[in-house]
C-alpha cells in the first residue's frame, strides 16, 4: 500500500513536469510544437524554456493572458494513475523502471492522441529507444525475462502495426508506439504480449460499438487507436504480473 501511494505521488510531480509537453504536442500534424493560446491567437508561447516553466501548475495557464490551454490536474492525474497501476503490478528493478517510463511518456501519448488523433514521434522515439536501454540494463543485472524475446516482440509488433498502417486501419505513430510497448510485454512472457493485442483490439470495438449505439459516431468515423494501446498493455502487464 504505501509503494503505492509513493507511486501516486511521484505520478502527481511528474504530472506536472509533462503538463507543458501535453499541452505543446496536442496540436494538429504539421503545426508548430509552440503553444497557441484560443484567448490570445495568434501570439505563440514557445513550449521549450522558460515560458515553459510557467504551464507547470495544474491550473496550465497561459503566460500571456491566464487562459487555460489544458484541463486542470489532467496530466497529473493521468500520470498518477498510471504510476500507481505500475506500482500495483509489483515488478521491481530495472524493469520497473521500464515499466515506469512507458507509463510517464504513454500518459503523455494517450493525452495528445485523444486530444488531436496523432503520436508525436518526440515521445514515441523517445519511449523506444529510453525502454530498451532500461530493458538492456535489466538483462545486465540478471533480473527475470528475456531481451531476446523483447526485442523480438519489440519487431513484430513495430512490423505489424507498419502494415496495418499501410492499410490504413491505423498509423505509423501507432507503429512506433507499438515498438516500446511490445518490448515491455515481450521482457515477461509471450503471452502478456498476445493477451495486450486482444485487450486493445477488445477494448477499441467496445468503444466504437457503443459510440454507434450513442449515436456519437458512425461506420466511417476514426478513433485514436494509441490510447487503447496503451491502456490493453497495462491491463496485460497487470494481469500477467507474477
Amino acid at each position: 500500500m504505501l509503494s503505492q501511494l509513493l507511486a501516486t505521488l511521484v505520478g502527481l510531480l511528474a504530472g506536472a513536469g509533462l503538463r507543458p509537453v501535453v499541452v505543446a504536442l496536442a496540436v494538429p500534424a504539421g503545426q508548430s510544437a509552440d503553444v497557441t493560446c484560443p484567448a490570445c491567437s495568434p501570439r505563440p508561447v514557445p513550449a521549450w524554456g522558460t515560458h515553459a516553466l510557467r504551464l507547470l501548475p495544474p491550473g496550465g495557464r497561459c503566460p500571456n493572458c491566464s487562459g487555460r490551454l489544458c484541463a486542470p490536474w489532467l496530466p497529473e492525474l493521468t500520470t498518477a494513475a498510471a504510476f500507481a497501476a505500475v506500482a500495483a503490478g509489483g515488478a521491481v528493478g530495472w524493469y520497473a523502471a521500464a515499466q515506469y517510463w512507458i507509463a510517464l511518456l504513454g500518459a503523455g501519448l494517450l493525452l495528445i492522441d485523444s486530444a488531436v488523433q496523432r503520436l508525436p514521434d518526440l515521445l514515441t522515439l523517445a519511449a523506444a529507444v529510453g525502454t530498451l536501454a532500461l530493458l538492456a540494463a535489466a538483462s545486465a543485472h540478471h533480473e527475470a525475462g528475456s531481451l531476446l524475446r523483447a526485442a523480438v516482440v519489440a519487431a513484430a509488433a513495430g512490423g505489424l502495426f507498419t502494415m496495418l498502417a499501410f492499410l490504413g486501419t491505423t498509423g505509423l505513430g501507432d507503429a512506433k508506439l507499438a515498438i516500446s510497448l511490445g518490448a515491455v510485454l515481450g521482457w515477461h512472457s509471450w503471452q502478456a504480449a498476445v493477451l495486450a493485442l486482444v485487450l486493445t483490439y477488445l477494448l477499441g470495438a467496445t468503444v466504437a460499438v457503443l459510440l454507434l449505439l450513442t449515436r456519437r459516431g458512425h461506420r466511417k468515423s476514426t478513433h485514436p487507436f494509441g490510447p487503447f494501446l496503451i491502456i490493453g498493455t497495462l491491463a496485460a502487464a497487470l494481469t500477467t504480473s507474477t
